[in-house]
């Protein structure tokens, strides 16, 4: 997998976030699917009103392998855990469970090949995953790397 890191303050920082991007991967997805990733981690001052980070696939249909994570800037912690959570839907992409398909009135989400019209963020599926995942993703990764 390629990882790369795009204005974190230091390398430490840099270093850190590619370790956690392998390592949540390789707890979410099989060897023979990581080593097609491109993912490009891209830390920001802001991200809009409520948004702390964000997940983009970099193409919208076929089998996704590029993709971008943008993160708000804030406390070490806070980006891992967030870090996380994108990767988890990252996994989602990749292996097709999550898509944006193209229908004649527009895109739509595709969660597990049905179309999904739930429109509270707490209530889909796919952040659902993401928040279950994200906490023990984080406290594995910790446990491993004495962080």
């Amino acid at each position: 997998m390629i990882v790369s890191v795009r204005n974190a303050r230091d390398r430490y920082l840099t270093s850190l976030l590619k370790t956690a991007a392998n390592f949540y991967a390789g707890m979410l997805m099989s060897p023979q699917l990581i080593k097609h990733l491109s993912i490009r981690i891209i830390i920001y001052d802001s991200l809009g009103k409520h948004a702390q980070a964000y997940c983009c696939p970099e193409e919208l249909s076929g089998r996704l392998r590029s993709f971008e994570i943008e993160i708000k800037k804030m406390r070490t912690n806070k980006m891992l855990r967030l870090l996380a959570h994108e990767m988890v839907h990252v996994k989602q992409f990749a292996k097709n469970e999550l898509k944006a398909k193209y229908f004649r009135d527009g895109y739509k989400t595709v969660w597990h090949g049905e179309v999904c019209n739930i429109d509270s963020y707490w209530d889909q599926p796919w952040e659902i995953e993401a928040f279950t995942l994200e906490e023990e993703l984080l406290c594995y990764f910790k446990e491993e790397y004495q962080y």
